[in-house]
């Protein structure tokens, strides 16, 4: 039960600071830097929409994040977030009808780390069943 509290307030905490000043910065900010507020926003949204399904075992975001049970979206987010405490980091997500993709990069002297997640979506919610990441350390 602590841990599921520690990746929802990671959650909470990437969302509401991390996420929250990108937000608000001027459209030629974001687009200088790459990343669209709005459809990283969707993205995220989609893929909390589901934190609470479990990670099928064969999926590629499969891993043991410290959780008890079976790894979920949540676990993956607040392991993936956790990097996110100091240094330069970026997120961008996008969408299309059917499939999103989040991107979350690290960088803090030598300590660099990224994941891209990618998923189908189905009723505003990603399916965790077609849960792909590519994760560097």
């Amino acid at each position: 039960m602590m841990r599921q509290l520690r990746a929802l307030g990671a959650a909470a905490l990437f969302g509401g600071v991390l996420i929250g000043p990108a937000f608000s910065e001027t459209e030629s900010s974001a687009t200088s830097s790459g990343a669209d507020p709005v459809a990283t926003q969707k993205a995220l949204s989609v893929l909390l929409a589901a934190a609470d399904d479990a990670i099928p075992a064969a999926s590629s975001c499969h891993a043991d994040f410290g959780q008890s049970g079976r790894a979920k979206v949540k676990d993956l987010l607040a392991m993936r977030m956790a990097y996110l405490y100091a240094g330069d980091n970026a997120i961008k997500g996008s969408c299309n009808k059917t499939q999103c993709t989040l991107s979350i990069n690290h960088k803090a002297g030598e300590d660099v780390a990224s994941a891209v997640i990618s998923f189908r979506v189905s009723a505003g919610k990603a399916r965790a069943s077609s849960l792909q990441c590519v994760i560097t350390p």
